[in-house]
């Protein structure tokens, strides 16, 4: 099963350093540091095969086993060897440390068998092949943890798979939570998130010869922090469940505990001899979700909207510089479509929706002074707006003019954009629309008291022909509005 957060679009002029550093540094590490440890390895593998180790160590571990009461492991191995798979009986015996410090002590071969020198030269050269191995150097082997390996199996990975996976996601969610958190609390998170995957591993220990190595568990804190930045707001998930796959939108948080219950299952039911670490996984998520809930809880419950917001308003910014460009340069068939996507995006900006119908008509050719229109008068019906009416009056004019019918907005948003022309003294609009109002208000909620608005204005600057023609249009349709009669 994957879920995954849909992403967002990045805010550039406000770059994730961290979030990009970091996908640099394991890249960097995969390539260069870990480019040539399957050579290496293969080498060390070569030598301790060709060698007397073998034949000495893999039998005297076998025994040893058996001796602390290891049976079923030693069978186990016993079984591996006999199917010629001598390098897992290896691995094996060298995360067992306590074998290990006995065997460099002297105590497994002694010096008193007589291969005793050849094996302790054969071991030493074996050792310093395998020193050359940098993934085996820096993974963390739970067994036997050391404050460097805890922190720098995070940045190593097994293959290209593993490195583009875990790089890719952590791209999709750092972004926006390192804005959140800033720099140095992203970066924080990351490594806490990367010590708190480790927790687990190091109390339940999956078996000899597994090491940890790779990111996911930071990631997972990261990934986990996302969903408690935005709480039980709806953002949009993908899924793929088998062969389902689809995306919803679903509240955040509501997402954690099926993360984490998912790790158990697969750890504990669907994958129980796998070789990912779940549990890293899960104790990543655990320290993520914990880490973020005291964040939020500090900063009176700051949530990822605060982001969006911000980001939202670099991306308006964004299209306003674009579109200024154009025009200043005359190129009015560019800057129409831009403006197009600046209203979409900030729908309460009245500067934005003048600008979009003052460019789309001198456009033409961009095909957009119908849509200006219709959104300005959209624009105009909102209780917020200040356009100015003679911006109405040329929306309306363009309208009529392209033979198309007038926005579908509430009465009441027509009520506003009314009695605003009648205000400005703009009666010849006002009446064309008023009349129009007229057959769309049956049931008289707004058109009686428009009628008699523009029945008084008419009357108040010399026009009584006006004035007694709208107010028979008034006793007609509304005879029982004896208030305004």
């Amino acid at each position: 099963m994957l879920i995954l957060p849909l992403p967002t679009q990045p805010n550039w002029s406000r770059p994730p350093f961290i979030t990009l550093g970091l996908i640099l540094f394991c890249c960097i590490v995969f390539t260069v540091f870990q480019g040539t440890d399957q050579t290496r390895e293969l080498e060390a593998l070569t030598y301790y095969k060709h060698s007397v180790l073998p034949d000495l160590e893999l039998p005297a571990y076998l025994t040893d086993l058996r001796a602390r009461g290891k049976e079923s492991l030693s069978y186990e191995l016993s079984e591996a060897m006999a199917q010629d798979m001598e390098v897992r009986v290896l691995m094996t015996m060298e995360s067992d440390h306590d074998f290990m410090q006995r065997l460099h002590a002297g105590q497994v071969i002694t010096a008193e068998m007589p291969d005793f020198e050849g094996w302790r030269a054969h071991r030493e050269r074996y050792e310093k092949l395998r020193e050359r191995i940098f993934t085996e150097q820096y993974s963390l082997d739970p067994s036997n943890p050391t404050p460097t390996t805890l922190v720098s199996h995070m940045f190593l990975h097994a293959n290209v798979q593993h490195l583009a996976g875990n790089m890719v996601v952590l791209f999709i969610v750092g972004y926006t939570v390192e804005a959140s958190l800033g720099a140095l609390g992203f970066l924080f998170l990351f490594v806490a998130g990367g010590l708190g995957a480790c927790v687990p591993e190091l109390l339940l220990p999956a078996r000899y010869g597994s090491h940890m190595l790779g990111a996911s568990g930071a990631i997972s804190a990261v990934m986990a922090s996302y969903l408690v930045l935005f709480g039980m707001r709806r953002i949009r998930f993908f899924y793929w469940f088998l062969i389902f796959f689809n995306t919803v939108r679903w509240p955040a948080l509501m997402i954690l505990p099926v993360w984490l219950g998912n790790e158990l299952l697969q750890k504990y039911v669907f994958d129980r001899n796998g070789n990912v670490a779940y549990l890293a996984h899960f104790g990543g998520f655990l320290t993520g979700a914990l880490l973020t809930a005291l964040y939020r809880w500090h900063r009176g419950w700051h949530t990822a909207e605060n982001v969006e917001r911000l980001n939202a308003e670099a991306r308006a910014a964004n299209l306003r510089e674009q579109a200024a460009q154009h025009v200043a340069s005359a190129r009015f068939d560019r800057a129409a479509p831009i403006y197009r996507r600046l209203i979409e995006a900030e729908p309460n900006d009245d500067q934005a929706f003048a600008e979009y119908l003052r460019v789309a008509t001198l456009a033409p050719k961009a095909g957009l002074t119908s849509h200006a229109a219709r959104r300005l008068l959209w624009r105009s019906g909102k209780g917020d707006s200040w356009l100015p009416p003679d911006l109405i009056v040329q929306a309306m004019h363009e309208i009529d003019a392209a033979g198309i019918k007038l926005p579908t907005l509430s009465l009441r948003a027509w009520d506003r954009i009314a009695r605003r022309l009648i205000e400005a003294g703009e009666f010849d609009t006002a009446e064309s629309l008023v009349m129009r109002l007229v057959s769309r208000d049956p049931e008289g909620k707004i058109a009686p008291g428009l009628l008699y608005r523009l029945s008084r204005a008419w009357r108040s600057v010399g026009r009584p022909a006006e004035a007694e023609r709208t107010r028979e249009i008034l006793i007609k349709r509304f005879p029982d509005r004896h208030d305004l009669l």
